[in-house]
């Protein structure tokens, strides 16, 4: 609640400020603040993050109806807050992703009516289609995470562990072919010039 008051106190301010500089003469779009027309980051992904949170709080304490209501408000303003109202659009009206946007509208009307579950259902159904070519980005950034990124690597690094297994296995085989100490192949010192004269050096 304190965040939309903040919010709702900014936008008041920079409304007298921007209308007391603005001339009889200069059209509706100067007069609107700059936040509204270009969106601000910081503001938009408070919101976002404000909005996941009390939906994340609705659905653990048994689809609280309103606790997912605020939620999905404070979703709808973050959004054109964070990427500008024009982008938002832009990118919620494609034709390719007309679906997937239908899918999160009728779900959010449906949590507002009163049917959480279902609605719910229907808004993650959408947001995996518009945003499901995200995830390949987010996974490559988590795994650049320091303390994150070893859980989603596998075991892919250098020092992860699969060092340790191709030595035991250099190991091994060393064991099955007579140890390896003089053997002429694993000694690095040995040198073959071609004209069948093998030395060492």
């Amino acid at each position: 609640m304190f965040l939309i008051f903040t919010c709702i106190y900014t936008f008041i301010k920079t409304q007298r400020s921007s209308s007391s500089r603005s001339s009889a003469t200069s059209s509706i779009t100067s007069k609107m603040p700059n936040v509204l027309r270009t969106g601000n980051k910081k503001i938009g992904l408070a919101f976002i993050g404000s909005g996941l949170l009390f939906t994340f709080l609705g659905i653990t304490l048994f689809f609280n109806k309103n606790l997912m209501r605020m939620g999905n408000l404070l979703f709808i303003c973050g959004i054109p807050l964070s990427i500008g109202p024009g982008r938002t659009v832009g990118y919620f009206l494609q034709p390719k992703k007309a679906r997937a946007t239908g899918c999160l509208i009728v779900g959010i009307l449906l949590v507002f009516v009163g049917h959480p579950i279902l609605g719910i259902l229907l808004e993650v159904f959408g947001l995996l289609n518009l945003f499901g070519n995200m995830f390949p980005v987010l996974m490559v950034l988590v795994k650049q995470l320091p303390f994150v990124g070893g859980l989603f690597d596998g075991g892919n690094k250098k020092g992860s562990g699969g060092g340790r297994k191709q030595r035991s296995s250099r190991q091994e085989e060393e064991q099955y072919y007579g140890g390896g100490g003089g053997d002429r192949y694993y000694d690095d010192r040995y040198e073959d010039d071609g004209r069948g004269d093998d030395r060492y050096y």
